[in-house]
């Protein structure tokens, strides 16, 4: 095996490890503090959230990818990304210190302000740990990324906890986020030695600024899209109702952020790597879609079978009025789960350019249909930011598709086990769970706990009716990134030789 292969699933298995461990974590989290605080609090944190997704994506992608993206790097260039990171994140502190009134304003609501600039200081810390992040990552130290970002949900999730039994309400959330960048931060420093040193040259800067400013551009015309559904939601139909929608989507959006950002984040440099090689970077991306279904798919599809079940058991009564916006979102977070690795492709690519243009021509019309949406409620809101994410996301993604010679029928069929073996689990999981609610009345607690082990063994056996070697390929996969040993041997293995 290759060692870009071997460190390519190392990779996808140690940033799985620590991307389930964290999900499990925030999972915990979020519902101890749904019990704690209001839907009301959530709701303002997600105003908040214009902020916020900036940090996310400026700390995770921004001027790191253009570290990633190259294949050589001097010490010299690092110290001048490190200085210029800091001073663009001091920039965007302030920038975001400024905003915090007027956002109030169009919300209407004062705590609004304290809440964004406390969270504003997010851009600054990070910052400082940009450069370390993406040296981890263009070197595939996956190991040390896992055991920095686990360990800083879990000192985040703990303090935020505290803070909620002891009534700080709307702030033990703003400490779970900021909280994590200053953690992770501090642990990056701790486990990694490399440090900048006194040099910044334009000159230097300048040289991946065209890589970074188009990848920083997008990321704005992204953050525009990402917020507009929250941000409409909350100006038009409030607090309360965004922050159910706020959980909803947060929920829908947990496989694709903590399942598919793993391979999103391991494929990048290793895309890089292959962007000579068009056969490979094309059988790659293509196996890393199948795998990213067979694990998002039933995930999703069986949390809206059960969403009824599965909110009040771990959120309580309280939070019901998101049973429907939950169901809704699903097959937008499906699809965006496999469409989630299109950004590394063309990034790898050299053309981060046509996310940019793609991003900026969605974004007025799904202005418009969200505002519509909310002329019927909540649940109008997600019925009309699905049906539009449904009906364009194969147009992107064919523009992406394009780029390595894939043609859409390829995609498609690198989805279609998942997709039936879903498609099976969903039914008969209706059925049953029909069959325990109507006709013997049995309680949330059971018909949640035996809906998802029926669910489990009938997506498992579907599977290996329909493709009984991807299952034996998808363990050789696992039993490679963690170093053990396996007898079988398939051909290809998200990396192919």
């Amino acid at each position: 095996m290759s060692s870009l292969k071997q460190k390519t699933l190392s990779g996808v298995m140690w940033t799985g490890i620590a991307k389930m461990s964290m999900q499990l974590v925030l999972l915990v989290v979020m519902f101890v503090l749904a019990r704690l605080i209001s839907e009301e609090d959530f709701g303002i944190v997600a105003m908040a959230s214009v902020i916020t997704v900036a940090i996310g994506m400026v700390n995770d992608r921004g001027l790191g990818t253009a570290i990633i993206q190259k294949k050589v790097v001097s010490d010299s260039l690092l110290s001048t990304m490190f200085w210029g990171s800091v001073l663009f994140g001091t920039l965007l502190f302030l920038i975001g210190y400024i905003a915090a009134y007027p956002l109030s304003l169009f919300y209407k609501e004062p705590v609004v302000i304290p809440i964004v600039r406390t969270m504003s200081l997010g851009f600054f810390i990070g910052g400082l740990g940009i450069v370390q992040k993406a040296l981890l990552t263009k070197e595939m130290m996956f190991k040390k990324l896992a055991i920095i970002e686990t360990g800083a949900v879990l000192t985040s999730g703990i303090l935020a906890i505290i803070m909620a039994f002891l009534n700080t309400g709307v702030w033990s959330l703003v400490v779970l986020t900021l909280g994590r960048d200053i953690f992770t931060v501090l642990l990056v420093w701790i486990f990694f030695k490399w440090r900048p040193g006194l040099y910044f040259a334009w000159k230097d800067f300048k040289s991946v600024l065209g890589f970074s400013s188009n990848v920083l551009a997008n990321d704005v015309a992204l953050y525009l899209v990402t917020n507009t559904d929250v941000t409409i939601i909350g100006r038009f139909l409030g607090k309360a109702m965004l922050g159910y929608y706020s959980l909803a989507l947060n929920l829908v959006k947990l496989p694709v952020t903590r399942i598919s950002g793993i391979v999103a984040r391991v494929v990048f440099p290793a895309f890089s790597e292959l962007q000579d090689d068009l056969p490979r970077f094309k059988n790659s991306f293509l196996r890393s879609v199948t795998f990213i279904s067979l694990i998002t798919f039933p995930l999703l599809a069986g949390l809206a079978v059960f969403a009824k079940e599965f909110i009040l058991v771990a959120l309580g009564e309280k939070w019901l009025p998101m049973v429907w916006p939950l169901i809704i979102l699903v097959p937008m977070a499906m699809l965006k789960s496999v469409g989630s690795i299109k950004g590394s492709v063309l990034m790898a690519c050299g053309r981060p350019d046509i996310e940019l243009k793609w991003n900026l021509l969605y974004f007025p019309p799904l202005v418009a249909v969200v505002w519509f949406g909310t002329q019927y409620g909540l649940t109008g809101s997600a019925t009309a930011f699905t049906l539009f994410y449904i009906l364009t996301f194969f147009i992107i993604q064919h523009i992406a598709n394009k780029q390595i010679n894939i043609k859409m029928i390829e995609f498609l069929k690198a989805l279609s086990i998942s997709s039936f073996s879903t498609a099976i689990m969903v039914i008969l999981g209706i059925l049953y769970k029909l069959f325990l609610t109507r006709f013997l009345h049995i309680g949330d607690i059971i018909v949640l706990v035996t809906g998802i082990i029926i669910s489990v063994l009938i997506y498992y056996m579907a599977i290996r009716i329909l493709k009984k070697d991807l299952i034996i390929e998808f363990m050789q996969m696992f039993k490679k990134g963690t170093g053990k040993k396996m007898q079988i041997e398939p051909e290809d293995v998200m990396v192919s030789e």
